[in-house]
């Protein structure tokens, strides 16, 4: 124990499973869904971080996990804006965000869009 503060019982590989299988159902009945830098710990093996580097990208994944579109929060983080969601499906808890420069992401978008916060 240090500094007062237990580290939680790491887990096997086989005890993150359920987040192996989330992730394999994923790519097989959502094959185009944009790829991701996952986190994934052994703390908490039910528990997926999933960041993306664009505000297309949330959308896809959103859809995929069938999320409603008023659960996307989006937030100033200093020059650069992030949007997130978290969805519980296939048992696992999911995280998924992107931070990106609006101005960037306006660049890549055809006709009006609003994507700064």
């Amino acid at each position: 124990m240090a500094g007062g503060y237990e580290m939680p019982t790491a887990t096997t590989l086989a005890g993150q499973t359920p987040v192996l299988v989330a992730l394999a159902g994923l790519a097989v009945s959502h094959p185009r869904l944009p790829g991701s830098y996952f986190t994934i710990s052994d703390a908490m093996p039910r528990e997926l971080g999933v960041q993306l580097d664009s505000p297309s990208k949330v959308e896809a994944w959103r859809e995929a996990l069938n999320v409603p579109a008023d659960q996307v929060v989006m937030r100033a983080q200093g020059e650069r804006a992030a949007l997130r969601f978290e969805a519980t499906a296939f048992g696992v808890q999911f995280r998924v965000y992107a931070v990106y420069d609006p101005a960037e992401q306006a660049e890549e978008v055809d006709g009006d869009a609003v994507l700064a916060p």
